[in-house]
This record gives structure tokens, sequence and C-alpha cells, in this order.
């Protein structure tokens, strides 16, 4: 009898101890995607044979699974956990990574010691204004060492080997980077809404090298404020302002020759419509700081303007007509190592955008001035079809002063000729059908035909072309 007194306490005590714990989640969602691709890439070289050092065409099925887990627990106390798996079809062994990776795992504070005070501690993503200063926090090439700190050639949308798939079937050639889903930061961020002022503090740690010693050397750290203001008027205009700073230490802890990077980002947005049909946005940005080159620091001075326009006329077939216009200023010599010289490269810091599904993979946004003009189009005739067809031009805004070779997204190296500028055009033909609510299928063809800037040397003078095809389902 007292062995079942026993075993009745410990149980009801064990109840006691869990209900707490129960009771403490108030509701939890699961949620999730699974995007499904066929993707078909050709001469990206932008020449004919495969002689080069990399992989210049692909044919593979490649998957996007994400799956997340939203947990509200007591009061003003929620999180986020998402899980993600990035691989092509059929590479399902350790060297070409197929496990499932951490995309999402933060934890959310309302009304933390104050009302208008709300904090964001983990790995989360940071999107402000149209992404072209921040909203892609993967910045690591296939090596491991940080390309967006400031270095030539890269696009803030590669993502770690670990996390794709994306390498060919040999692992040696990182490919398709710039399809890669995963864009977190590991960040704390602050929101106080004093609506309808909402100001964002941030910081990030991008790279963490060494954990002991001397460690301050080696990290790349990210520290940011974000002020937005929507207005009371008719043009329901809305403003925002800017400071980032992006402080990069030397690559080997003790090494007197490398000195740290420093990029500091101010900027403003300004979105406004005259009319009902009429949007207008601009924004201009300015970059000041050091530029380590070869042991030598130079002063940083770089500028970036983007206008957006979009026009809905409301005709028949729902049109939509845009137009994006990009600067991003250059240097004729990024690798000069005059300290009297400004260095007036744009750092393309943690942009998010794609003016040109092929540009956007060859070419960093720096130096160029990038015109996208777009036309939408939903057909009263095909129900639940939406048609977009891109015309984009590219060219530099700073000719190379000599002939260059520059790495880029796709493993590749793009050879630019010297006093040219003009790079190239491309057309994007999107088509979009959502055969239900959580069911949607895509299909992108696209091509670049290369300019006066590539074709002048080397030969560079093939059409690079890409067919991605695709299935998306959400739940």
């Amino acid at each position: 009898m007292s062995k079942r007194l026993v075993l009745v306490f410990c149980a009801l005590f064990v109840m006691v101890a869990c209900v707490p714990a129960f009771a403490a989640v108030q509701n939890i969602k699961v949620s999730g995607d699974i995007l499904t691709r066929a993707i078909m890439r050709n001469d990206f070289d932008l020449t004919k044979g495969s002689g080069m050092a990399f992989e210049d065409e692909i044919s593979v099925f490649n998957s996007v699974v994400r799956l997340r887990v939203d947990a509200d627990l007591t009061d003003n106390v929620s999180t986020v956990v998402r899980l993600i798996n990035e691989r092509n079809w059929g590479e399902d062994d350790a060297a070409t990574d197929s496990d499932i990776d951490l995309d999402l795992a933060y934890i959310t504070l309302k009304e933390f010691l104050y009302s208008p005070l709300t904090v964001m501690i983990g790995r989360q993503e940071l999107h402000f204004g149209n992404d072209m200063v921040m909203g892609d926090g993967v910045g690591l090439d296939p090596n491991g060492s940080i390309v967006n700190s400031g270095a030539i050639g890269t696009n803030q949308t590669t993502s770690y080997t670990e996390a794709t798939g994306l390498v060919d079937a040999g692992g040696a050639f990182f490919v398709n980077g710039d399809l890669a889903y995963r864009k977190a930061f590991d960040a704390i961020r602050a929101t106080l809404d004093y609506d309808p002022l909402v100001i964002d503090i941030v910081y990030a740690k991008i790279d963490e090298n060494l954990y002991t010693g001397n460690e301050s050397f080696d990290d790349l750290d990210l520290y940011g404020i974000n002020a937005g203001y929507q207005f009371d008027d008719k043009w329901k205009t809305a403003a925002e302002a800017y400071l980032w700073a992006k402080i990069a230490g030397s690559d080997v802890v003790g090494d007197t020759s490398s000195k740290p990077d420093k990029t500091y980002t101010l900027g403003a947005r300004v979105s406004t419509n005259p009319t009902e049909k009429l949007n207008i946005q601009q924004e201009l940005a300015g970059q000041f700081g050091k530029k380590e080159i070869a042991g030598r620091l130079r002063d940083r001075r770089a500028l970036a303007s983007q206008t957006m326009i979009t026009y809905v006329p409301g005709w028949k077939h729902d049109p939509v007509i845009g137009m994006v216009y990009s600067y991003f200023s250059g240097d004729a010599n990024v690798g000069n190592t005059d300290v009297g010289k400004d260095y007036h490269a744009w750092d393309p810091m943690f942009e998010n955008q794609t003016a040109g599904r092929i540009i956007n993979a060859l070419f960093p946004q720096w130096n160029a001035h990038n015109v996208d003009l777009m036309l939408t189009l939903k057909p009263d005739f095909l129900e639940d079809v939406t048609f977009r067809v891109d015309w984009i031009y590219q060219a530099m805004s700073k000719a190379m002063a000599a002939d260059s070779a520059l790495a880029n997204d796709y493993n590749a190296t793009v050879d630019y000729a010297a006093n040219k500028k003009e790079l190239g055009q491309e057309i994007d033909v999107t088509l979009m059908y959502d055969y239900t609510e959580d069911v949607q299928f895509g299909l992108c063809v696209d091509w670049f035909l290369p300019g006066r800037a590539l074709t002048a040397i080397n030969n560079q003078k093939e059409v690079a072309n890409e067919v991605i095809a695709s299935c998306r389902v959400e739940f």
C-alpha cells in the first residue's frame, strides 16, 4: 500500500511540475513552404565551350523546404524557429550537405520594460525600405571568407555551401548562389513604436572567428539605426532615414599589415502617391569610412541613388507599368593603394535586390547604372495567371582604367575591357499561375546580351540564358 501511495504522490508531483510549462504556451502555429525548381542555365561565362575553370552551365532539379513554428508564450512573449533545407536532387550525402539547417530562431518581447519598446533577439531577417542596403544577411563565400566586407565582384545573395547543395556533383564549384533563400542575421533588434514614428536600433554579428584571445581584430559587426515616419497626408507619404556601420577586422589576429575596414552608410528614402494610380520612391545614400587595400587605408567616398516609379492605369487586363533606375558609384582602379586618392566604389552592404536575374548572378551591385522597365499583366481570358516582362540595361558608372577580371556569385570570372562602360541588356519573362490559394506554378525565361565592355575582351559574346520552372506550396 505504501508503495502505491509513493507512486501516486510522485505522479501528482510530476503533473504539478508540468502544468506551468504547458500553461505558458498559449498558442502554437506550424507553417512552411516547399519550392521545387528545374534550373537550366547556359553560357554564363559568355563564351562557347567548357574550357574555363568553372561551371558555366547547369541543368538540375532543386528544392527549398522550410518549416516554421511560431509559439505565443505568456503575454507579449513569443518565439519563432524555422528550419531550411536547400539542395539539388540526388545530392544526399554529407559531402553535398542535404542536412537541415537553422534559418530563423528568435524571441520577441513586446512592451519590454517600456510600452512602446519591442525587442527581438536571435537569428532573424532584417528588411528595411526596398532592401537596397539591408535585406540579406548571408554573405559568406564558398570558402567561408567574408565577401560583403567590401570585396569587389560579389553579390550579397551568395549562400553558405552547407545550406544549399548548390555545388556541382564534385563539390568543387559553387553555382546558383544567387538563388539561395537564406537571408537571416544573428542580431538584436530594438523597435520603438511612437506611431507614426518607428525607430529601429540593430546590432548584428556577421562573422565570428576566434572566440578567445585577441578576437577583436577578426570579426565583422553591424550597427545601425533606421527611423521611419508615416505622414498623415492625402499622398500617403512615408519617409525613412538610416545610418549603418559595418566594422570589419583583419582576417588574421596579430596581422599588422591588414587594417580594419570600416563602412558607414547614411541615407534616406521617400515614398509618395501623387495620385491613386501613381507611386514614386526615391532613395539616396552615401558611404564614408576606410577601405583597406593591401595593408593601406584609403578614404571611402561612395554614392548610391535609386528611383522607382509604379503606375496602375486601371485598364483592361490590369496592367502595372514600372521603372527602376539605380546608380552605384565606382572606381576605375579598385586595387589602387594610393592613400591620397579616395575609394569611390559602392559597397553593396547587405542588399537584397534583383534587377535582372542573370545580371544579379553575374555582376555585383556596385559601379553601375541599372535601368529596369517592367510591365505586368493579368489577362482577363487567363484566370489566375500573371504575366510580367522586364527589359534591363546595365552599364558601368566608371570604366575600368585597365583590362580587369573580377569574380562573381556564379563562381565565374568576368573580364572587363578598359575604357568601356556598356555591360549589356537583359530580357526577363515571368509567368505565374495561382493553381489554388496555396499552390503556385512559375516559369522564368531570361536572356542576357553582353555589351561592349564585355565583348571587347576574351571573346565574351555569347548570349547567357536560363529557364527556371517552379512549383511552390505554402501551408
